[in-house]
C-alpha cells in the first residue's frame, strides 16, 4: 500500500532527527546531550522536536523504526522462490551491514544507559511485528488469523537473537554479521540435528531375520 505524503515526510523528520543525535551521541554520554542541542544541530525548534518525539530516548531509537520498515520493504521484495526464513535472515543480514556504524552507536548508548534497555525492548518487539506482517504479505496470509508467520517469525528470529544478545552483551567488540554468521551455522547444525533424531525415532524398526 502507498504511503501518504504526509507520512513519508514525517518518517523523513524522524529519520533526520534521529540521524543528528546518533551522530551527536558518537563520542558523549546520553545523559549529557539536551534535546536543545539536537533541535539546533538538525535545524529546528524545541517546539518542531516535540511534534514528532515525546522524549529524547524516542528519538534514539527512532532509527530502529526506520529499520523495521525497510527490513519489513525488504523481506516482501526477495525473490519468490526463496525460503521464508532464509529472507528474513538475509534481508537483516544486508541491512545490518548498510546501518553498521549507526547500529553500533545505538549498540554502545543501550549498554551504558539503563533509562534506554526497557525502550530498547519495546522497540525490538515493533521490529519483530514489523517482520510478522511483511511474512504474511510475502506469503499471502492473514497474519492475525493464521499462525504461519508468527511461527516462521519466531524461528527466523532464533538465530538473529542469539547475535543480537551476544552484540548487546560480551561480545559488542566484534562485528554483527560476523556475530550472526556464527549463530547462523549453529541454527543449521541444531536443526539438522534434530530433524535426524525426529526422524529416526519415528522411522519404523526394521525387525532382525531369522
Amino acid at each position: 500500500m502507498p504511503v501518504a505524503l504526509g507520512e513519508r515526510k514525517r518518517r523523513a523528520v524522524r529519520g533526520e532527527l534521529s540521524e543528528v543525535a546518533l551522530r551527536l551521541l558518537t563520542d558523549r554520554a546520553f545523559d549529557s546531550l539536551t534535546i536543545d542541542e539536537i533541535a539546533v544541530a538538525a535545524g529546528v525548534s524545541r517546539r518542531t522536536f516535540f511534534r514528532y518525539f515525546v522524549s529524547k530516548e524516542d528519538v534514539v531509537f527512532a532509527f530502529l523504526d526506520r529499520w523495521a520498515v525497510r527490513l519489513a520493504a525488504d523481506i516482501v521484495a526477495r525473490p519468490a522462490e526463496e525460503d521464508p526464513v532464509a529472507a528474513v535472515q538475509n534481508s537483516f543480514r544486508q541491512l545490518t551491514a548498510a546501518y553498521n556504524d549507526r547500529a553500533l552507536a545505538l549498540v554502545r548508548l543501550v549498554r551504558e544507559t539503563p533509562s534506554l534497555q526497557d525502550q530498547e525492548k519495546i522497540n525490538r518487539e515493533h521490529l519483530r511485528v514489523a517482520v510478522v506482517n511483511a511474512l504474511a504479505t510475502r506469503l499471502g496470509l492473514d497474519g492475525e488469523k493464521d499462525m504461519r508467520p508468527q511461527i516462521l517469525a519466531t524461528i527466523a528470529f532464533a538465530p538473529l537473537d542469539a547475535a543480537m544478545f551476544a552484540w548487546f552483551g560480551n561480545r559488542a567488540g566484534e562485528e554483527i554479521g560476523h556475530l550472526l554468521d556464527e549463530a547462523l551455522t549453529t541454527f543449521v547444525r541444531e536443526r539438522d540435528a534434530m530433524c535426524a533424531a525426529l526422524q529416526s525415532s519415528t522411522s519404523p524398526q526394521r525387525r532382525p531375520r531369522d
